[in-house]
């Protein structure tokens, strides 16, 4: 089993049709990756298909809506280590994984991948209680037991915005890269007290790549004083992990030269699994060692030490503090 796992999340903007599912398949072997996510399939009804190249796709029914739909792409070599999958409601969906070791006498590795999709900051804006639910449904889906990999794939509406010397001094490093965009809306508030409080991070603010390769959405806008369009960049679509799990990244960054078209970039993070037993090392308390070799080999060096000594006993015996204490 491999050791490095590329994580992806996309918002698809529709997969209804056999040509497009073909596409994204494409997408799959051209930037080698092992499990996406889905976000706005359009579908709405279950289905699990084998796509060309026997990557396995999963799209999830919707109970109360048309216009989103979850889903899973898991490529062929990750097949056998599907545990299980659950939807917990239209906008967040789960799949367990069971990675073997490589050594007998190491525990196999499990993980947690969980597909979201949240409401648009408008939409949480107008129905605080939309937002609420949904993250409701999120700390449900992450509740595992601590040794659970957990990661987050998914387009969340939020723009968590450029990193500032005042997020540093909170301790918001923690949770976020300096490689973040844009200005941070409600959207992005709320997803920031989802970090801090379960002790997630960002991956794709992480590293330092082209602009284009952080931004996760584009379009146009027209403009209302001069009424003509102009272009927006944003960054909306996020990969989380544990905060303890920043050791296993080797890259985060978006692309744009998908065969599927969608306003959403393709967004992947790349993991290092071989390194996850760091992770879990008993941190030894610092014990302050003696180097005693010249005091045994050296004469001059023993009477000074004994001096030295000699000297360090009279002045504490002489203490005020010290006789109080010990009549």
């Amino acid at each position: 089993m491999a050791t490095t796992l590329n994580f992806g999340t996309w918002n698809v903007c529709g997969l209804s049709t056999t040509y497009r599912q073909h596409f994204v398949a494409e997408d799959i072997d051209r930037y080698n990756l092992d499990i996406l996510a889905l976000q706005e399939t359009k579908t709405r009804e279950y289905l699990e298909t084998t796509l060309p190249g026997h990557h396995r796709l999963f799209l999830f029914d919707q109970r109360h809506d048309r216009h989103g739909g979850l889903g899973f792409i898991v490529n062929k070599r990750f097949l056998e280590c599907i545990v299980s999958h659950h939807q917990i409601s239209d906008r967040v969906v789960y799949m367990d994984f069971k990675l073997s070791a490589k050594r007998v006498d190491q525990p196999p590795c499990h993980i947690r991948i969980v597909n979201c999709y949240s409401p648009t900051n408008p939409k949480s804006v107008q129905n605080p209680r939309l937002a609420t639910q949904f993250y409701d449904e999120l700390l449900e889906a992450i509740s595992v037991p601590a040794r659970f990999e957990v990661w987050m794939l998914g387009d969340f509406n939020a723009k968590l915005g450029k990193r500032s010397p005042v997020d540093v001094e909170n301790g918001l490093h923690v949770n976020i890269g300096r490689h973040g965009v844009g200005r941070r809306n409600e959207n992005g508030e709320r997803l920031l007290h989802f970090l801090t409080a379960n002790g997630l991070f960002a991956a794709n603010t992480s590293f330092s790549h082209n602009s284009r390769h952080i931004t996760t959405r584009t379009g146009w806008i027209r403009d209302r004083a001069t009424r003509k369009s102009k272009p927006y960049f944003q960054q909306i679509d996020f990969i989380l992990c544990k905060s303890r799990s920043k050791a296993l990244l080797t890259d985060a960054r978006s692309y744009a030269g998908t065969k599927h078209r969608s306003d959403h970039k393709l967004v992947v993070a790349k993991a290092d699994f071989s390194q996850r037993f760091i992770l879990y090392r008993e941190s030894r308390a610092f014990q302050k060692t003696y180097n005693t070799t010249t005091l045994i080999g050296s004469k001059q060096a023993q009477q000074q030490y004994q001096q030295e000594l000699r000297q360090k006993l009279e002045q504490t015996v002489s203490d005020p503090d010290f006789t109080s204490n010990n009549t």
